[in-house]
């Protein structure tokens, strides 16, 4: 995990002790989930976006930007194609702001965030060490408060709707799990997620350890009967992945069916489990087809291009550089949770590339057993695809690699940074072999 250290100004310090409110409220009425403008055409794109602070956000700017001036095969932008978004952290900020203003919100995204100049209170200054010792160095309220004042309004996630629909992914501290927020995960609080502000859910995501508190979430599970049906059923398939297993337990807590009796639930930035947003497809993956994608969207379908962008922070390796013996206690403290993470980001890839075949199998067997859509008898249920590519920094050009592969994960990047990574962005995604052959 690398994901972005966001902090407020000195003015906002005593934000840092304040009281832990829930963000959330129980559902009631109308049980529906966040969603986003419908994609066009029959070639849909799924994007995971990655954190990394303002890094990734310039980055992952840069993709969408490219994206929008690349025509598919229809002539309509690749953009627009967009089924959803999943997205962790500094990945989270860009891709819920695009909900909310769609097209129009890849020009406004940089004056909205990038280009504001935020300080930092680190966790070992003495008011954010008095912080830490309670939870967080900043107090989760005041950056929630914040990026409301500066970034989102008081839009609620129900709000959402002028670009694709949105996986905001966040860490369950206690059960060592995804949590995002869909309404798929709060049926297992009995809440509402569309009434939850935006602002909330980004800090969620957001939410590095020790240098924030975690968000709070209830469970109102009084209000409804057993965890949804899922749950038992996965948690007992010892076929299960382990991930998907987890989380039904976790959602068993939630409804206070296990001695854990979890009536609050507190997230963490999504980095810390799975800084690629890819957890949480996997946990809907098991609850059955057609999930993630919608019916909608499944029965549209003729080929789906799973995009992962990855802009992690990639620490120079000083005691490489230097010799054998050159390693201090710092590199010694680094160097194996960086090691570690790395070898979980790439776990996480490459079991969900290896769960595309059959995920696509399912897609087709759902299909083929639901009414057809507009296309009527001509509809062929059985025709559909899936393939998976993953963008870098990796994939920038030798002399941008070298200028830009390891800016930290800070809240606020120096102008011409931030146009060199956006610049990037746009060109590994014209460059990328996987779109253009999506093109055709």
């Amino acid at each position: 995990m690398r994901s972005l250290v966001l902090v407020l100004s000195l003015a906002l310090s005593a934000c840092a002790t304040a009281p832990a409110t829930p963000i959330n409220a129980p559902l009631g009425g109308l049980r529906a989930d966040v969603e986003g403008r419908a994609p066009v055409g029959d070639d849909l794109i799924v994007l995971a976006l990655s954190g990394g602070g303002a890094r990734a956000a310039s980055f992952h700017l840069g993709v969408l930007q490219q994206l929008r001036a690349t025509p598919g095969r229809d002539g309509r932008p690749l953009s627009e194609h967009i089924a959803f978004i999943t997205s962790v952290s500094g990945g989270s900020v860009l891709a819920a702001y695009y909900a909310l203003h769609g097209e129009a919100g890849l020009e406004t995204f940089d004056a909205a965030y990038l280009a504001r100049d935020w300080r930092v209170r680190s966790p070992a200054s003495p008011i954010g060490a008095a912080g830490a010792l309670r939870g967080g160095a900043n107090g989760s309220r005041g950056l929630r408060d914040w990026l409301a004042a500066n970034v989102y309004g008081d839009a609620a996630m129900g709000d959402m709707g002028a670009g694709p629909r949105v996986i905001l992914n966040a860490t369950d501290l206690y059960n060592s799990t995804p949590f995002a927020f869909t309404q798929f995960f709060f049926d297992g609080l009995c809440s509402d997620v569309r009434q939850v502000r935006v602002a909330d859910a980004v800090a969620a995501s957001m939410a590095v350890p020790v240098v924030f508190r975690p968000v709070l979430v209830e469970s109102y599970a009084e209000r409804c009967a057993g965890p949804p049906e899922w749950a038992a059923r996965v948690a007992a398939d010892r076929t299960a992945p382990e991930n998907a297993r987890q989380t039904a337990r976790a959602f068993q807590n939630y409804r206070g069916d296990t001695n854990a009796g979890q009536r609050y639930l507190h997230l963490s930035d999504g980095g810390v489990a799975d800084n690629l947003g890819l957890l949480s497809l996997q946990v809907m993956r098991a609850a059955g087809p057609p999930a993630p994608l919608t019916a909608a969207e499944a029965l549209q379908a003729r080929r789906v291009l799973f995009l992962v962008v990855n802009a992690e922070y990639i620490r120079p390796r000083a005691f490489q550089r230097e010799g054998t013996d050159a390693i201090g206690a710092i590199e010694m403290m680094y160097a194996p949770v960086d090691a570690a993470t790395d070898v979980a980001k790439r776990a996480s890839l490459d079991a969900w590339r290896a769960g595309l075949p059959a995920y696509e199998r399912a897609l087709r067997e759902w299909r083929c057993d639901s009414p057809l859509n507009s296309r009527g008898t001509t509809w062929d249920c059985s025709d559909i695809s899936l393939s998976m590519d993953v963008i870098s920094f990796r994939d920038m050009t030798p002399a941008e690699y070298e200028a830009l592969y390891d800016i930290e994960t800070n809240v606020s990047l120096p102008r011409e940074t931030v146009d060199a990574l956006v610049a990037a962005g746009r060109g590994v995604v014209e460059r990328n072999a996987a779109v253009a052959e999506f093109r055709q």
